[in-house]
């Protein structure tokens, strides 16, 4: 193995192990269950880190796997019951293609890690991927089916992890799915949350706050179209710290923070 290549690997190690270690201290913090439901989170600022870090560009995502394993836990630990992860979007296919093999790699070998999928399975997650199957690879896609069925009977922590997802995608199937069912327009203005059920989400609640990360500094806020739907009452907060770079306490502060806010709901 060249020197250089050695080099890579131990500063990409040294990385997980520190990210790794970050998580390991979650501050204590209980949500008003009632209250705080579904929590979404837009893991933007992946690549931006790893190149900070000297890596590879795309590094950045084997590194947000390390803090997305660690937002579980604190999430478990402080009483939120249903988490989104958004991780690769309808837009992404356009990226090199270099880099897309090396993700959808990534993701084939994170739904089979024996770590991980042992981990999701001893705190009874309901694992659900929301967003188009048709195009990941085939052993992406049989990954996230064995392993939506190996938790589909626990119903207390549900997480969605939102791959291939895009909100007008996400509509479109919707409308699809209510057209092949023969609901009746004058159904659909009568009753307009039907089409919550036909979301990727039906039957889950609605996200109370999203967190963005990865907003740089003079960069407009933006949604990119995630869960236009959905998220139509939620909080949004939009943080400079890149994904991988998070740490617990700065990610429960935004959580407080909507805590604290007193929501009018039009009133």
């Amino acid at each position: 193995m060249a020197r250089e290549e050695q080099l890579h690997i131990n500063s990409l190690e040294s990385w997980v192990a520190e990210i790794e270690q970050r998580w390991k201290d979650i501050p204590e913090y209980r949500v008003n269950e009632e209250e705080f439901k579904h929590l979404a989170v837009i893991c933007d600022g992946n690549r931006r880190s790893a190149q900070e870090k000297g890596l590879n560009p795309w590094e950045g995502h084997r590194l947000g796997l390390e803090v997305i394993q660690g937002m579980m836990g604190a999430c478990k630990k402080w009483g939120i019951k249903n988490l989104t992860f958004w991780t690769w979007s309808t837009e992404n296919w356009k990226r090199d293609t270099e880099q897309i093999g090396f993700v959808m790699n990534l993701a084939a070998r994170y739904l089979r890690d024996e770590k991980a999928v042992s981990q999701i399975l001893a705190n009874e997650v309901h694992f659900r991927q929301i967003g188009r199957s048709d195009r990941l690879p085939s052993e992406v896609r049989e990954a996230i089916i064995d392993l939506e069925e190996a938790t589909s009977h626990f119903s207390q922590y549900n997480v969605n992890l939102a791959l291939d997802y895009g909100g007008l995608d996400e509509i479109g199937r919707a409308v699809a799915g209510i057209i092949e069912d023969g609901v009746r327009p004058e159904e659909v203005c009568q009753n307009p949350d039907l089409i919550l059920k036909y979301l990727d989400t039906g039957g889950q609640p609605l996200p109370d706050l999203v967190i963005r990360t990865g907003n740089s500094e003079g960069e407009i806020p933006h949604t990119s179209g995630f869960m236009p739907i959905q998220t139509a009452y939620s909080g949004w907060v939009f943080m400079s710290d890149l994904f991988p770079d998070i740490t617990p306490e700065a990610f429960l502060k935004p959580i407080q923070d909507f805590e604290d806010y007193e929501r009018r709901r039009g009133k």
